[in-house]
């Protein structure tokens, strides 16, 4: 394939030279058609980096699309797929009229390169933070457009001012997008230090014996116990009948649905957001048509869950509003306690004072 591309672009390449270059002088010319001959001998002598110098100054010296081709193909001899997928894209972008011969070679080359690479979608806080992926390229947050990797484990370092550096590695696939999302932690400590010396020994305090309370005077405390209220005492008291607990464990399912699917919506829309830029941006029309069919798929999804996020939060409102309901009910007075005991448990919310404060409590009976 590789040979095949070299050979049938070699003839193309020499009559580009000549035309793009008529207004080059007559050494320029020359100099860059030694430069790509000599190139295509260090290529079928295996010399793939002698040859990717030479196809390189030839392009300096006189650009022309195919030569993009014979610098791909060095490129993909020395595993460097990145490169090589850049180069055959450039092809397609920079030729006027390839022959049909070239562009299936070219894009057979293309879908070939891309089982080789994955991308990486990258979501990093705070923005302004520097990634360095595999300690060469750097990026600054936010990253709005997907990162080409190859495929297999590449090291991410993101650092920023103030903030503690974190280090992750990522495993990427050929073909496929990876999710990453990077928040660092502030570098000042969030709670007070702990002295490391012994603390110095202080006096015990004194303890007394509390006050009695006047037998005239009322108690502050409970009779069914110290810092509770006494029964029939200030307070609210509810029954947990079936009713009641129904309604409240629907009232929880439902806002836990409500929540996830919401959560679930949030994201599809990132991803839309993110197809939209990547649509913008994309150099060819291949990427713009995967990136647009991404969109649309995420946009259907974030559609879908809002739907249900909000039939899931009116259906919560509704089960809220039913327990409260049943709580009010089942709490009101006349019932004896033989009916109480029949609905179910009787909970009673109520507060106390005592001589060292006041306070809550929530006394029950089975």
């Amino acid at each position: 394939m590789k040979s095949l591309l070299l050979a049938s672009l070699t003839a193309g390449l020499a009559l580009g030279l000549v035309t793009r270059a008529a207004a080059q002088d007559d050494d320029a010319r020359a100099q860059a058609r030694q430069h790509f001959t000599t190139g295509v001998a260090r290529f079928e002598a295996h010399d793939y980096q002698g040859a990717l110098e030479q196809f390189q100054e030839a392009y300096r010296l006189a650009p022309h699309p195919s030569v993009r081709v014979n610098m791909a193909n060095c490129y993909e001899q020395l595993d460097r797929p990145l490169e090589a997928l850049h180069h055959y894209e450039g092809f397609l972008a920079e030729s006027e009229n390839p022959t049909p011969q070239q562009r299936r070679e070219v894009q057979a080359a293309i879908r070939r390169l891309q089982g080789q690479l994955g991308a990486l979608r990258l979501v990093v806080a705070p923005d302004g933070a520097t990634v360095t992926i595999d300690d060469a390229e750097t990026r600054r947050a936010p990253i709005l457009t997907p990162i080409m990797l190859e495929r297999g484990t590449h090291t991410l370092v993101v650092s920023a001012d103030g903030f503690v550096t974190a280090r992750q590695q990522v495993q990427i696939a050929g073909g496929d997008t990876q999710r990453v999302s990077i928040r660092l932690e502030r570098g000042e400590d969030t709670e007070p230090a702990v002295a490391s010396a012994e603390p110095e020994p202080t006096e015990p305090l004194a303890t007394a014996e509390p006050d009695p309370i006047p037998e005239d005077e009322p108690a502050a405390y409970g009779a069914e116990g110290e810092g509770m209220p006494a029964e029939g005492g200030p307070g609210w008291s509810f029954t947990l009948s079936a009713p009641v607990v129904i309604s409240g464990i629907a009232t929880i399912v439902f806002a836990a649905a409500a929540i996830t699917t919401g959560v679930l919506a949030l994201d599809f829309n990132d991803q839309y957001e993110a197809a939209v830029v990547r649509v913008n941006s994309a150099p060819n029309e291949a990427e713009r048509a995967i990136a647009r069919e991404e969109g649309l798929s995420a946009a259907d999804n974030a559609n879908t869950l809002s739907i249900l996020t909000d039939v899931f939060l009116i259906t919560t409102i509704a089960a809220a509003g039913a327990t409260i309901f049943f709580v009010i009910v089942d709490g009101m007075p006349g019932d004896d306690d033989d009916a109480s005991a029949r609905r179910g448990p009787d909970l009673r919310l109520g507060g106390g004072v005592t001589p060292e404060g006041g306070g809550v409590s929530l006394t029950g009976r089975f």
